[in-house]
């Protein structure tokens, strides 16, 4: 008996040690989150740093981290439309806003009305419009507000990631006149790169 019952517990710790191993084990979910988080946090720091090149107007700064092969889309609205938007490349970009050449980036909404501006215009107006850098609204692939816009980023940019900085509207127009930029990013060589610059705003 003596012996049986020492056999018992010998075997009854053994399973106890086996479950505890078991549980330290990392599931696949959990893993794929651990991965995620670099990742994550690499994105979210160059938006930072583009979104402070948009702002200080340094194109040199902001063309430094722009896709090398395919360049920056500009989308004045969420729906992007990759047959009317601008598309600029590295090269072209580092002087962009001195050029006084008219592109047209897109329709305006509810007028249908081609938009044709200059480049420094176009930043103005549908770019850098609000202070985005100081709104406490920042997401990732996520949208503070739901629009009447059809949201199409990860089909214009498939395996994207988009970091939105979300402004809200006053009170003085009911909200209305909320802004909202996405700066979309594509992997290149293990580094997130900038594919996207797609405002957002209400429209009618």
């Amino acid at each position: 008996m003596g012996m049986r019952k020492g056999f018992f517990f010998l075997f009854l710790a053994g399973l106890l040690v086996a479950c505890n191993a078991e549980q330290q084990v990392p599931t696949v979910d959990e893993t794929e989150v651990e991965a995620k988080k670099p990742q994550e946090t690499s994105v979210m720091e160059q938006s930072y740093h583009v979104l402070s090149a948009i702002k200080s107007g340094d194109m040199e700064k902001l063309a430094a981290v722009v896709h090398p092969n395919k360049g920056v889309l500009f989308s004045p609205y969420m729906t992007v439309d990759k047959n009317r938007a601008q598309v600029f490349m590295k090269g072209q970009l580092e002087k962009i806003l001195e050029s006084d050449k008219q592109y047209e980036w897109g329709v305006s909404a509810g007028k249908g009305d081609p938009i044709r501006l200059t480049p420094r215009e176009y930043f103005d107006q549908y770019v850098y419009d609000v202070d985005f850098l100081e709104t406490d609204f920042v997401t990732l692939d996520a949208m503070y507000k739901q629009t009447n816009s059809v949201e199409n980023i990860h089909k214009a940019f498939p395996d994207s990631t988009y970091v939105e900085y979300f402004v809200p509207g006053s009170e003085e127009f009911d909200g209305l006149d909320w802004k909202s930029l996405k700066l979309v990013f594509q992997d290149y060589e293990g580094e997130p790169r900038l594919v996207g610059i797609v405002h957002d705003q209400w429209t009618p």
